[in-house]
């Protein structure tokens, strides 16, 4: 690890100019989970999205901590995630900044789905939360990146980023919304998805939360398990 600062809108910040690891932010608002406690934090942090078979269990002995959501073989439909119940505190138009690192032991698989970013209220079905701007996999290791703020004119969906990425290889990813006509994704600190606008200013004290879940249809072949190694969000104060 090579730690270095930057500036960034004012705000001094440090990070890993290796793995592109935010380390810490000064920013007056910040949230990081590196899920390193004995069990998932679903008192004070997060909230459960359990159906069927599909769990979400912080990993024994994990290096550095990890909580994994695991989809099964079950012929049924399932879907395995975090988010914070629907509490929104964290606000778009506030240089809001996300970041996460994760793996799939299992990589989606059929109709197996992942997303992992920030989102409005949480729906069973993905393609019907009403406001997200995420990472997203389907059936496979090709990662997108969408946005939508309701307002439906600007919504990108499933945005090609170029990276396809393989079983048990760690990923940082991160969202910037500090300007929110063009919000912006990068993965291991390049970013992706560049030639296309992420705009999200129609809706701009949007209220979101954290978010990483897996979903499967009712097969036996939609399979898919997610690592997140933490989480972290800062922004400014309101």
């Amino acid at each position: 690890m090579s730690t270095r600062s930057k500036w960034y809108r004012n705000v001094l910040a440090w990070f890993d100019n290796v793995s592109f690891e935010t380390l810490l932010p000064l920013n007056p608002v910040y949230f990081f989970d590196d899920f390193t406690g004995k069990a998932l934090d679903v008192t004070n942090s997060w909230g459960v999205r359990d159906t069927a078979s599909a769990t979400e269990t912080i990993l024994a002995d994990g290096p550095s901590g990890s909580v994994e959501l695991a989809l099964t073989n079950a012929n049924e439909v399932q879907v395995g995630g975090l988010d914070m119940a629907d509490q929104r505190n964290f606000i778009l138009n506030q240089d809001l900044q996300f970041e996460a690192r994760l793996r799939f032991t299992t990589l989606p698989a059929d109709v197996a789905t992942a997303v992992i970013g920030l989102c409005g209220d949480y729906n069973a079905a993905i393609d019907t939360v009403a406001e997200s701007v995420w990472f997203r996999w389907d059936g496979s290791g090709a990662t997108t990146v969408e946005s939508d703020d309701t307002t439906g004119g600007t919504e990108k969906s499933k945005v090609a980023t170029g990276s396809t990425w393989l079983v048990n290889v760690w990923h940082i990813v991160r969202i910037d919304a500090s300007v929110i006509a063009d919000v912006k994704f990068y993965i291991d600190g390049s970013r992706v998805a560049a030639s296309t606008t992420f705009d999200m200013s129609a809706v701009p004290a949007l209220k979101l939360q954290p978010v990483a879940r897996m979903d499967k249809a009712a097969a036996i072949t939609n399979l898919g398990v997610m690592e997140v190694d933490y989480v972290k969000i800062w922004q400014n104060r309101s």
